[in-house]
């Protein structure tokens, strides 16, 4: 394996970092992986997540490219103003496969993407024939009548009972720290839109990827929600899915990243033609 920098798009001002598996392992047919920013966090990833998988890929002889949008990690703000900042990282993205086509001669690409990431993998995932696999984690999520009885439900567990006392013993300063609104929110698309969209990538072929974390409580909160939410495509047995209820959102705990990461690996493999993997 080796690991370089490199930068690419406009002004040549985005930077990545380039993971590419020794030439004696590089597996034919293998799409190149990209990632890019998690909300704020840089090209490493939460707790180093983009860095673990892009050497766990090169190790099955993927090449990753994780990088940082404009504005952000160690890539330069754009200098003129520009699109909004979804459009923005749109074009990003694409400029990664662009860079990666011309400079690595990588005609098909996967793209994870996870929270914040997901809309702009989705919405190249959508556009770009080049894209063969789309891992979204923490991505969409529609509350369902199955989710709302699960909510419900919640109040009748002694745990959260427990918490909830202890809680109120607490100063009200400290309750307050851990009371603070909401500060950060998305717009998801429509949920018929969206099911159509999935649709036209499956029809297309791609390789689909949904991960969901306990982190996601508030929208997410059962096994079988993922397919409820849509049922008109039938999705089991179409695509990749996991559900991990005691992770949080980053997963920041070594045991729940390892699965993850397991996970990925796995369905990264899954894209590769059968007859490059039997050679």
């Amino acid at each position: 394996m080796r690991e370089r920098i490199c930068t690419f798009g406009p002004e040549q001002s985005l930077m990545g970092v380039l993971t590419e598996p020794d030439p004696a392992k590089v597996l034919p047919g293998a799409p190149a992986v990209v990632l890019s920013n998690v909300g704020l966090n840089h090209h490493v990833g939460p707790y180093r997540l983009w860095v673990e998988l892009a050497r766990l890929l090169a190790a099955r002889g993927f090449t990753t490219l994780r990088f940082d949008l404009s504005g952000l990690g160690d890539s330069r703000p754009r200098r003129e103003g520009g699109p909004d900042e979804f459009a923005r990282a749109r074009e990003e993205t694409r400029a990664a496969l662009d860079y990666l086509e011309q400079k690595k001669g990588q005609r098909d690409f996967a793209l994870i993407g996870l929270c914040s990431g997901v809309d702009s993998v989705h919405s190249v995932a959508v556009q770009d024939p080049r894209v063969v696999g789309a891992a979204f984690i923490d991505g969409y999520t529609y509350r369902t009548v199955g989710y709302h009885l699960r909510f419900q439900l919640r109040y009748l567990s002694p745990r959260r009972w427990t918490r909830f006392l202890r809680k109120r013993k607490l100063p009200s300063q400290l309750r307050e720290a851990g009371e603070a609104d909401e500060v950060y929110t998305r717009e998801y698309p429509e949920q018929t839109r969206l099911t159509e969209d999935y649709a036209k990538l499956l029809e297309r072929g791609v390789n689909l990827c949904f991960v969901f974390s306990g982190g996601m409580g508030l929208s997410f909160n059962y096994e079988r929600q993922f397919y409820e939410m849509f049922s008109p495509l039938k999705l089991e047995h179409r695509v990749t899915y996991a559900f991990y209820p005691r992770a949080d959102h980053l997963f920041s705990v070594p045991e729940d990243r390892a699965e993850l990461l397991r996970k990925l690996t796995a369905w990264a493999v899954g894209i590769v033609p059968p007859k490059a993997l039997a050679g």
